[in-house]
């Protein structure tokens, strides 16, 4: 973004400086009077340096400058602004492009082991997910040993790098507490099914019982009369 505005007092940069000409208002060109908004190199009234989208005050809040106009920092990123590939949110400063995505440094991990890739380092994309080097070699069947309370219950690989989760009694690589059915990343709530987990919609689709008299599923006790 820009630098900041300054204010300034017409009157007495008037009361110096006789010899200059008058300063005009860069958006309604009437003469600047008393406090004054310097942008680079263009004057305002307080009033006027305002938002071209929504018309907010942008002396009170950041700006940037878009083909000559100051748009407020909301408007900006809603407009132009990139998102996360991972999280969804508008990126600024520092980013990470990659097969034409771009994430924010901190999101741009292996989606097994979300450990970060290094400088440098190889990344495989296998359509739907990055994944780092090592989270792409083969292991044999001995290895792939879900059972192991050492390894994870989705691949089967021992968990010794980075995060684990504790689920339905046992552990997980992040990326690969999964849906059953849709194959979905589970973050938030989920059902499990005979030991693996769901997400909502898939065990109701599935398993779920509909109330015959509002034809929601229902969760919970049931009654049965």
């Amino acid at each position: 973004p820009p630098p900041p505005p300054v204010a300034e007092s017409q009157d007495e940069r008037q009361s110096v400086l006789v010899d200059k000409p008058a300063i005009h208002c860069y958006k309604c060109r009437d003469l600047c009077r008393g406090e004054v908004l310097r942008v680079e190199n263009r004057h305002f009234h307080v009033s006027c340096f305002t938002c071209k989208v929504c018309g907010c005050d942008l002396a009170q809040c950041g700006f940037f400058v878009k083909n000559g106009e100051y748009v407020c920092t909301l408007d900006y990123q809603r407009l132009y602004g990139t998102r996360c590939q991972a999280c969804g949110d508008f990126v600024e400063g520092e980013v990470v492009t990659a097969l034409g995505r771009t994430y924010h440094p901190r999101c741009f991990v292996c989606s097994v082991c979300r450990q970060p890739f290094p400088s440098g380092a190889r990344v495989t994309f296998n359509g739907r997910e990055c994944l780092c080097h090592e989270c792409t070699q083969p292991i044999s069947p001995v290895l792939r040993d879900p059972s192991n309370p050492s390894n994870c219950a989705g691949c089967g690989r021992d968990i010794k790098n980075g995060q684990a989760l504790l689920a339905l009694e046992r552990h997980w690589h992040l990326g690969c507490f999964k849906c059953r059915a849709c194959g979905k990343v589970l973050t938030g709530e989920y059902i499990s099914k005979d030991g693996m987990p769901y997400c909502e919609r898939d065990y109701h689709s599935q398993f779920g019982v509909l109330c015959d008299g509002c034809e929601k599923y229902i969760t919970g006790r049931v009654l049965e009369a």
